[in-house]
């Protein structure tokens, strides 16, 4: 006889060979995992979520416990693992990339394209300054190679800014080819690259190419062909505009001083001019106020974002995942009809507070295994963890 009958016999109410306590039909535990398999994974049932399967339970029987069951059976239910996307804020608190202390000393760069045709070009080099937000803008006939890209960076960057620190990408082919890592060892500089499928690692420059798109609609023609003969104009205009992190303008940061877009107005003349010895002082200072108002504005910037997040899942080595399908191509008639998840996958290292590196087969291509944290799914199963 089922244990909980045993002790509360007085409960119950027999009914020929059946079993009810408060008018429900009592299920023996022997027979509550097909219960719950019945009342969830049925055609009928529909994979539904906790809630409306107690409710789909408590229409029809009773066992003590029942609704934690019913939780924990919907919780580890591979099949909705697969197909559900976790319903509120996406995981992952904003995270802080980099923490430059001078102009130059952190580079970030992308492409924007594919565009009209202007004078044989198709596609915009954008390389953004992470201190004092400089800009520069170069037209391009077509996507470099990473030998091209080393050329192109001694011409228009190295030259005007010498080596930096460090430089963020996304994961294009130029940015991962071995030759251009080579060429960043040789300016002695770390190259950091945006995990699989989030451009938000490299926010900073998005958001650049985003204010150079605005600049280029106002004043392209209507062919859109003349884009590139506006470039040296986007790029004055926002070099010269006070940006919202720093407070100054990045010519200002930069220079030391204001640069006029056009012919200036008579000024009122006060003071004397500063010293050799004044003039580096003054810069150092300015600098120093930078890195005070890009630490404020980063503050902000996650209190901000991280309302509209969540804290994600705690993933060491070794811990089982589903990994999202979103940008992935898997050769479905349909991507709608889907799986929202594929896995389980193994944890292989955990990067940083958000970002996690998975053990992907061969089958899957070339994907990158590093992963945002938004895109992963902890297995709640029972899987052993020794299991793949």
């Amino acid at each position: 006889m089922d244990e909980w009958l045993q002790t509360n016999k007085e409960q119950g109410e027999l009914c020929g060979d059946l079993v009810f306590v408060n008018k429900k039909l009592y299920i023996p535990e022997c027979l509550r995992q097909e219960m719950l398999r019945k009342c969830h994974n049925n055609k009928g049932a529909g994979h539904l979520d906790p809630t409306r399967t107690i409710k789909l339970l408590a229409k029809q029987c009773w066992w003590p416990g029942m609704r934690k069951d019913a939780r924990g059976y919907v919780t580890q239910c591979e099949l909705c693992a697969e197909g559900k996307t976790p319903p509120g804020k996406p995981q992952g608190l904003l995270q802080k990339v980099v923490e430059p202390m001078r102009p130059w000393e952190c580079v970030a760069m992308d492409f924007v394209g594919e565009l009209p045709p202007s004078r044989g070009h198709r596609y915009i080099w954008t390389i953004l300054d992470l201190f004092s937000k400089q800009a520069h803008f170069v037209a391009l006939p077509k996507l470099p190679s990473a030998e091209k890209l080393v050329d192109l960076y001694v011409k228009h960057v190295y030259r005007l800014h010498g080596c930096p620190d460090k430089i963020i990408s996304d994961r294009g082919v130029q940015f991962t080819a071995k030759f251009w890592g080579k060429f960043l060892q040789l300016l002695g500089a770390e190259r950091n690259l945006s995990s699989a499928f989030h451009p938000a690692t490299n926010g900073g420059v998005e958001r650049t190419q985003q204010t150079l798109c605005q600049f280029l609609r106002m004043y392209t023609n209507y062919r859109q062909d003349d884009w590139s003969d506006l470039l040296p104009f986007a790029e004055m205009a926002f070099n010269g505009a006070v940006h919202s992190a720093t407070g100054r303008a990045p010519f200002e940061i930069v220079y030391g001083q204001e640069v006029a877009p056009f012919p200036r107005l008579p000024k009122w003349k006060e003071g004397e001019g500063q010293t050799d010895k004044e003039w580096p002082a003054k810069i150092k200072q300015g600098w120093q106020n930078v890195v005070e108002a890009l630490r404020e504005t980063q503050k902000k910037y996650k209190l901000f974002a991280d309302r509209r997040r969540r804290e994600g899942d705690k993933l060491g080595e070794g811990d089982l995942v589903w990994l999202s399908t979103k940008n992935l191509k898997l050769g479905f008639p349909s991507k709608k009809l889907a799986p929202r998840y594929i896995g389980l996958f193994r944890v292989a290292k955990r990067i940083n507070e958000v970002t996690y590196q998975l053990r992907l087969p061969k089958d899957l291509g070339k994907v990158h295994p590093v992963f945002h944290c938004s895109l992963l799914k902890k297995y709640k199963g029972t899987l052993d963890s020794g299991e793949q």
